[in-house]
């Protein structure tokens, strides 16, 4: 009589302590227009944290698909394979902006970590660079000098071309979903305005470079 067949068990794959998700950041903004700015925030926090080699991040394009402030968060951070989420809400008026961050540790469902932060939109560099540095600091993240200067670090000193740049970004994701020429020419209108206001901003300038390689 043949032996009955084995069959093998997978055992469960452990989530890292220091492993985290950043949800799509929330427009509190009347002007529903600066969904680009709260976007943007979002994304460069998240570009920081993915540079820290100590911590394990996921990408946006994993988490473009939830809310930002899911029902249930035990359930998207399992589904994500994450121990800890990060949510955070944005309100721009002209030149004010107020950010509100906060980590959390998701199997517990239990504040890690919260800051709120109010005010002007040219302080936008500081803001990311502190939730960053925050964030970092609440998991524990051990960082290497260059990483530390990273986390500080901001893409240009001019504060318009960085929020024409955050235009062109929304744009470019915009015309990736939906692949269409003009879009992608949408995206590379402000990324032009962006380097015509700052000629050293490498980002933008990369930026443009792909944006004319997928058009």
């Amino acid at each position: 009589m043949p032996a009955p067949e084995r069959r093998s068990v997978t055992a469960p794959v452990a989530i890292p302590e220091k492993s985290v998700a950043v949800l799509p950041f929330e427009n509190l903004s009347d002007d529903k227009s600066n969904a680009y700015f709260a976007e943007g925030i979002q994304d460069e926090i998240l570009t920081k944290l993915a540079g820290l080699a100590d911590l394990k991040v996921i990408s946006r394009t994993s988490t473009s698909k939830y809310q930002s402030k899911p029902d249930d968060l035990k359930a998207v951070s399992q589904q994500l394979g994450v121990a800890n989420v990060v949510e955070g809400t944005v309100q721009k008026a002209t030149d004010k902006v107020r950010v509100n961050v906060q980590l959390i540790d998701a199997r517990a469902d239990s504040h890690l970590w919260a800051k709120s932060y109010a005010g002007e939109a040219k302080d936008v560099f500081a803001i990311e660079s502190e939730v960053s540095q925050g964030i970092a600091d609440a998991l524990q993240a051990k960082l290497s000098p260059n990483e530390t200067n990273t986390l500080a670090a901001a893409p240009t000193k001019d504060p318009e071309a960085y929020d024409l740049f955050l235009k062109g970004e929304y744009e470019e994701r915009a015309a990736l979903s939906s692949r269409k020429g003009e879009a992608f020419d949408a995206a590379a209108s402000w990324y032009q305005k962006a380097i015509a206001r700052d000629p050293h901003f490498a980002l933008a300038i990369a930026q443009l470079a792909e944006n004319r390689l997928l058009r």
